[in-house]
């Protein structure tokens, strides 16, 4: 059976969406996994005796939400739930209403462009989404370096454990501050610190911050030097978040490259139709399709790099 170019432009299209949905699974699944193996195996330094029930500051929050909303913390414990996910609902709805028209355009019947659009901005809301709790991972940890210097300092001097958690509470900046209120609350009802920060780490999915859970555990069962174990901790962040500085100084030149290589098949083509229109007017009107398998095979092009160029960041 012989195949047309319209057939050929749809079947590239619909291979490029369920790449484009297919690699930002594989993403997120790899993430989740990623920070599961740095947290996990902290769970089982943390006492599960020690736990209580929970306190009434928990009890309210959770009366409060309902199970969407609480769905959207689990998923963007960090970027703020439910506003990231409306911002990621909302860049989704956009895209696709944009596609929709552009796919129909070069060539793709309306009932096959539609739920392709569709499910091209669910793939991209959901990476919006996922950009957004990682920004603000990536700044958590650069604030919670701040905050674990200053406890480390405040336990050199003698100021005991609890206060010293209050008073970084207090002059952390957020999202670290909001995470550590929530901590001083519950030890304020008496929640062991190191349990309650276990249930932030667990919360929030952060690997440095079941360490110092860990470590306030361990040294309060069996003693030892504090600010020692924190001034570690501190200095492993510190080269963490050296080390994501050197990637991301690394790939720049890699993503600038890839924006000037996007974007010399846009400029061929308006230089065409200024040197020769005619031959951008025969393909705009008679041949929508190679336009849509040319932008199709670079959006691909450009998904893959970026999530490639992501994971490396990581």
């Amino acid at each position: 059976m012989d195949l047309d170019a319209d057939t050929l432009a749809i079947g590239a299209a619909v291979i490029v969406a369920l790449g484009v949905l297919a690699v930002s699974l594989n993403e997120t699944l790899r993430n989740r996994a990623r920070i599961r193996r740095r947290v996990a195996p902290l769970g089982g330094i943390l006492d599960a005796d020690e736990d209580p029930l929970p306190t009434p500051v928990q009890e309210q929050e959770q009366a409060e939400r309902n199970p969407f909303a609480n769905l959207l913390d689990k998923r963007y414990p960090l970027a703020g739930g439910a506003r990231t996910g409306l911002i990621a609902a909302v860049a989704g709805l956009v895209l696709a209403a944009a596609l929709v028209p552009a796919l129909d355009f070069v060539g793709m019947p309306l009932l096959l462009s539609v739920p392709l659009g569709i499910l091209l901005g669910i793939g991209f809301g959901w990476n919006v989404g996922g950009v957004l709790e990682q920004r603000k991972r990536v700044q958590f940890n650069e604030r919670l370096l701040i905050a674990i210097e200053d406890f480390q300092r405040m336990v050199r001097f003698g100021i005991s454990t609890a206060q010293a958690l209050n008073s970084i509470a207090s002059s952390a900046e957020e999202p670290v501050k909001s995470s550590l209120r929530r901590v001083a609350a519950q030890a304020d009802f008496g929640v062991p610190m190191g349990v309650a920060l276990g249930r932030e780490a667990h919360r929030v999915g952060i690997s440095e911050l079941a360490m110092m859970a860990a470590i306030i555990s361990t040294q309060s069962r069996t003693g030892g030097g504090l600010a020692e174990s924190v001034g570690n901790l501190a200095e492993m962040l510190r080269e963490r978040i050296d080390n994501r500085s050197r990637v991301k100084a690394a790939t720049s030149e890699s993503k600038i490259s890839l924006i000037i290589l996007s974007c010399v098949p846009f400029a061929a083509i308006g230089i065409q139709s200024v040197l020769q229109p005619d031959l951008v007017d025969t393909l705009v009107n008679n041949a929508r399709h190679l336009l849509g398998i040319g932008a199709g095979m670079i959006v691909a092009g450009l998904a893959v790099a970026w999530f490639l160029v992501r994971g490396a960041q990581k």
